[in-house]
């Protein structure tokens, strides 16, 4: 036993010393386009910078180093996102703020226009770009516009601007059985029998997108905030823009967009269309950015993450992914991807994934996608809740287990747990935690540009039913990308299969481990060494005369070597197989 240690102690010095001759990493061209990771912060749960229990803008920016860290900074710190959106920020009653009642301004819990300005400006200083959630479909029934749309109809003016804003009517159809009218509620006080139509809630009135005038005002908003600095915005309730008519949704969609990106060409535009991978499809038609992929969540039947991680399947999420691509450019040239496991109005994802590995994987298979993901602020640790309420899936975020400095209050309706789970600082001083397993997957990214940016090709003929395998091909570039969704190394002769000319190693992470390119380019079985009880997570990549071991739940890239783009790769040299143990579990891979 202690010749096997000796030996294990002698490879790994060798490891480390063939690291900084033979493995170069990819130089990372900077991309002008609208291709990002990026991150959902509800700013009332995020962090809290005055001690009143609510979080707020100066505390987002207290924290913009976790987000990512200053050029020259150790990043070892930093999740390297580098955009985010912004559930509403507007002036508002409620906790969750999808009722605006003034388009034009911060809500004072949140701070003051100055602090967004400062924080959007240390944000660009960054490389950080901004999206606001925008609620075009409906106002706050305090808003202004309503209040006197609701007093002139009240006094019989139905010639009055305002009433025009929003849709009233005597005949709001066939009540049910208790009386209620399906989308309409009467105008208080009024007499003469009027409804308004609203969709989501009594507090939320329609606005009525028929009006010029409501779409002069829509267009006044878009260019305020365009003209501040933010970068774009996530589209609130498209499919409801127009209830009967998916077209008319469409094309009021396509307004928007072409409206903002006459005001700022780059401006990008995140859609919220929660229906079938078809219908998302059709929205495309309006030449919107991006749509969030709901198939790709808990709540949708995508072919990759929870239910493929519940039932082991892999082969089917590349050509599920190939052919949703393929739909979606077909509609749109442009069109980017959105896949996400969860956000503020779904269950959390650590919910419903209970072990940290599985979230690993399910992190691995939705952060390898094509696109840009969205990851939910507190995913990156596995935070829970959402079955039972919204302010329950909108908690606020932990940052160490010791709850060290004032502790922030949920929204009404929710409630903190009680059980000391480990936060973000507490798992950053854990390599094989789950924010790590986060950051280490946003770099394997960024060392292989043509994974966001990929015309997906799934790879059928590798017959793994168990692995995830598609190819990338991006600026005459082109990687592989697998994913073995089982709890045990699965093996595959690379070359018989087809794909011989990805013979490079371009990087790879596991369920209980991460190894960056810089430091080893091929592996051999552990048990040639015999220390087994140093390795406790899983086997090593292998990937040797063409024959590729997958650990459990890795996921491994590969490059074609010969199909390349000089601003992608640097020359590298082969180094000889050499094995490393993986880290010791530690209680905060509980995630």
């Amino acid at each position: 036993m202690k010749k096997s240690l000796a030996l294990l102690m002698a490879v790994c010095m060798l490891a480390i010393a063939l690291t900084s001759c033979f493995a170069q990493k990819p130089e990372e061209k900077v991309f002008d386009d609208n291709y990002r990771n990026f991150y959902e912060i509800y700013v009332r749960a995020f962090s809290d910078s005055n001690n009143d229990g609510i979080g707020d803008l100066q505390g987002v920016l207290s924290k913009i180093d976790y987000l990512k860290a200053a050029e020259g900074q150790d990043d070892s710190r930093s999740l390297g996102i580098d955009a985010v959106w912004f559930m509403p920020i507007f002036p508002s009653p409620s906790d969750h703020k999808y009722d605006v009642t003034d388009y034009y301004g911060i809500d004072p819990s949140y701070g003051t226009m100055e602090d967004f300005e400062e924080l959007l400006s240390k944000f660009h200083a960054r490389g950080i770009h901004l999206i606001l959630d925008l609620v075009l479909n409906h106002t706050s029934q305090l808003h202004p516009w309503f209040l006197q749309a609701c007093e002139a109809v009240n006094k019989g003016d139905l010639e009055n601007k305002y009433v025009t804003y929003y849709n009233f009517t005597t005949e709001p159809g066939e009540p049910d059985e208790n009386g209620y009218y399906k989308g309409y509620n009467p105008v208080p006080g009024n007499e003469e029998g009027y409804y308004y139509e609203s969709r989501f809630s009594p507090d939320m009135p329609d606005l009525n997108l028929d009006n010029p005038d409501v779409w002069d005002e829509i267009r006044s908003i878009i260019k305020f905030w365009l003209d501040k600095g933010v970068d774009g915005f996530r589209l609130d309730a498209c499919t409801s823009y127009y209830t009967e008519s998916m077209q008319n949704s469409i094309d009021a969609l396509a307004k928007i967009v072409e409206y903002g990106k006459s005001v700022k060409s780059d401006c990008y535009f995140v859609a919220e269309v929660w229906d079938s991978a078809w219908t998302i499809a059709q929205y495309y038609r309006s030449g919107v950015d991006s749509i969030f992929n709901f198939d790709c969540s808990y709540t949708g039947p995508y072919a990759g993450l929870y239910h493929n991680i519940e039932k082991g399947y892999g082969t089917k999420v590349g050509k599920v992914l190939e052919n949703f691509n393929v739909e979606i450019r077909n509609k749109n040239i442009n069109a980017i991807d959105a896949p996400f496991l969860s956000n503020h109005d779904t269950p959390r994802s650590g919910t419903y994934l209970t072990g940290s590995a599985d979230r690993k994987l399910a992190a691995s298979l939705y952060m390898l996608l094509p696109g840009n993901p969205f990851i939910y602020y507190g995913e990156e640790i596995g935070m829970v809740g959402g079955w039972d309420n919204d302010p329950n899936k909108r908690l606020p975020l932990k940052w160490s287990a010791d709850e060290s400095g004032i502790r922030m209050l949920p929204a009404k309706g929710g409630r903190n747990s009680d059980v000391p789970y480990y936060g973000i600082y507490d798992q950053l001083n854990h390599e094989s935690s789950l924010v790590n397993h986060y950051r280490k997957l946003i770099k394997l990214k960024k060392m292989n540009p043509e994974i966001q940016r990929a015309q997906v090709v799934s790879d059928s003929d590798l017959k793994m039913r168990n692995v995830a395998s598609y190819t990338c091909s991006y600026d005459n570039s082109s990687v592989m990308v697998l994913t073995n969704v089982t709890p045990t190394p699965k093996t595959i002769d690379i070359n018989a299969a087809g794909y011989g000319d990805y013979s490079e190693l371009s990087g790879f992470v596991t369920a209980g481990d991460y190894i960056e390119y810089e430091s080893f380019k091929a592996y051999i079985k552990n048990y040639e060494y015999n220390v087994p009880e140093l390795i406790p997570h899983a086997a090593p990549v292998v990937y040797v005369n063409g024959v590729l071991t997958i650990p459990p739940r890795g996921s491994v890239v590969l490059r074609n070597p010969g199909k390349v783009n000089s601003t992608f790769v640097t020359t590298t040299t082969t180094a000889p197989p050499v094995v490393t143990p993986t880290d010791i579990v530690t209680p905060s891979d509980a995630g």
